[in-house]
């Protein structure tokens, strides 16, 4: 899918982009042709106002040639001064009378059938283009200016435009290979982009996926759980529901279980809508505090040293419940991966615009882990997390809060400890 997907976007962009370079390519092309034909033109006109007369016959064995037909170019061997330069004097004028040669004027070393032949292969046409002695030649037929005895003379005047054609063929060339280059540039940086566009969205994919075989999984566990308590209930039919009570306090349990995990799969599906929290200037300080106090109890049961840091006063941007509730969710993570005879400090404190909040507990968490510790339903200890019930959901929610709130949230492992870090706007 994801695969159809970049290749359906590499070829839009191929396809756009080449539309785009071709008719750039077209207009660049289509001007220079104009120009150099307006060039030609104008440089037709200027010779046509200048060569008005002949200045010899066309030779006997030239009108012989006329009866005979036309020779080839390839026949006629050129002197060395056939080297055109590009001025007005590279051209020649044919004076004709009743559609025959009669006089030339030029002063280009050609052989009088060369004439012949330039005669036929205009055919008869008012303007146009031919090529001769492998040269091009622009021609314009006009009528004499005066008319000796009334006769009905016109002349052809030729022009050599093989400059201007052989830079347009240098030109053309030039356009196709800078289009070869840029398309094969262009193709390189559509498949990088292509390949970066959707790798977003492919991962993104899978983490839905992952993210739903992974609540199926843990809703799978209290469902299955809650059954067997059933079938328990059924087989013992006859007891009484006091008698019967540890399989309905097994259901309690598991039902309220379901519930918090629904709930907490509530909420981040809420977050990844983007709905505000609704932040307030709230003292930093008060929540720890509260927090802390709660959670004393159970950091003394399981046996684990607890320390607070905690500066007064401290007033930041957030709401109160939800920052309690990452404090919360901060002492349990560290109360589960903290060995007995362990030690937990909490530090509250503000540095420049920022409130830091540190949680560090001494547990090791590998580099692996901590790239991922904070995706859902990962956990660094697949079988203590499942044995003190924790579904790999808390530093999830954690992070989506810290977020919401506009903050940073961060996890660092050195010297056999594990450190938490939260840094929030002061207010």
């Amino acid at each position: 899918m994801f695969k159809r997907l970049r290749n359906n976007m590499l070829m839009f962009n191929m396809v756009s982009i080449s539309i785009v370079l071709i008719v750039a390519f077209c207009v660049i092309y289509l001007v220079a042709y104009s120009n150099a034909n307006k060039n030609n033109e104008l440089r037709l006109n200027t010779v046509s106002s200048m060569f008005v007369l002949p200045n010899r016959p066309l030779s006997k064995d030239a009108q012989g040639a006329r009866a005979d037909g036309s020779i080839n170019a390839g026949d006629v061997e050129l002197s060395d001064n056939d080297h055109f330069s590009p001025n007005y004097s590279v051209s020649f004028v044919l004076f004709i009378r009743n559609n025959n040669l009669e006089y030339i004027h030029s002063y280009l070393d050609f052989d009088d059938r060369i004439y012949t032949q330039a005669l036929s292969e205009t055919a008869g046409q008012v303007t146009g283009q031919i090529r001769l002695v492998d040269k091009h030649w622009m021609f314009r037929m006009l009528p004499m200016r005066s008319r000796p005895n009334n006769m009905d003379i016109q002349r052809i005047v030729f022009l050599d435009i093989s400059d201007s054609q052989a830079g347009l063929n240098v030109l053309l060339v030039t356009l196709c290979c800078v289009s070869a280059v840029v398309l094969a540039a262009l193709f390189f940086l559509s498949m990088r982009f292509a390949n970066r566009a959707v790798q977003p969205i492919e991962n993104a994919y899978n983490k839905q996926k992952q993210f739903v075989a992974d609540a199926s999984h843990e809703l799978r566990t209290p469902i299955a759980v809650i059954g067997a308590n059933i079938d328990a209930i059924e087989v013992s039919g006859e007891e009484t529901v006091a008698s019967q009570k540890e399989w309905f306090e097994n259901i309690q349990a598991e039902l309220k279980r379901t519930g918090a995990l629904i709930d907490e799969l509530l909420y981040l599906a809420r977050s990844d809508s983007q709905q505000k929290e609704n932040i307030l200037p709230i003292d930093l300080s008060l929540a720890c505090e509260m927090a802390c106090v709660s959670f004393e109890a159970i950091l003394y049961e399981n046996k684990l040293r607890f320390e607070t840091d905690i500066a007064e006063h401290i007033i930041a941007y957030a709401d109160f419940d939800k920052f309690k509730q990452v404090i919360y969710i901060f002492l349990d993570n560290a109360s589960k991966y903290t060995e007995k005879g362990g030690e937990i400090s909490l530090s509250l404190t503000a540095e420049n615009k920022w409130a830091i909040l540190k949680v560090v507990n001494t547990a090791v968490v590998s580099p692996s882990d901590l790239t991922k510790i904070f995706d859902r339903f990962y956990r660094p200890d697949e079988a203590r997390s499942v044995e003190a019930g924790g579904a790999g959901l808390g530093l999830a929610i954690a992070r989506t809060i810290i977020e919401r709130f506009g903050g940073e949230i961060s996890a660092d492992s050195r010297d056999k400890k594990t450190a938490f870090t939260v840094k929030l706007k002061l207010a």
